[in-house]
């Protein structure tokens, strides 16, 4: 699931589902926001695969649980300053 395998196509593996998801995060972002603008990006691949809510939620507990967003205190998401 976090990488690609037999199973889980390289467009649909959690860290790069994160990593489309943080080039769509330039500053504060309710999940809505960042699902339209995530939804709206151009698909560049050959399998043309869709990634569903629960799937892009899945990315972004990942992205929290290994601290590369985290939410303010009026329930945004934001990038963390990461050293």
């Amino acid at each position: 699931m976090l990488l690609p395998t037999k199973g889980v196509s390289p467009e649909r593996a959690l860290l790069t589902v994160g990593s489309e998801i943080l080039a769509h995060l330039r500053g504060p972002m309710t999940v809505s926001a960042l699902w339209d603008a995530y939804n709206a990006r151009p698909r560049t691949s050959l399998r043309g695969t869709r990634v569903t809510f629960d799937w892009f939620s899945l990315a972004l507990s990942t992205l929290y649980t290994i601290k590369l967003i985290d939410v303010n205190e009026n329930g945004y998401i934001r990038r963390t300053n990461v050293s």
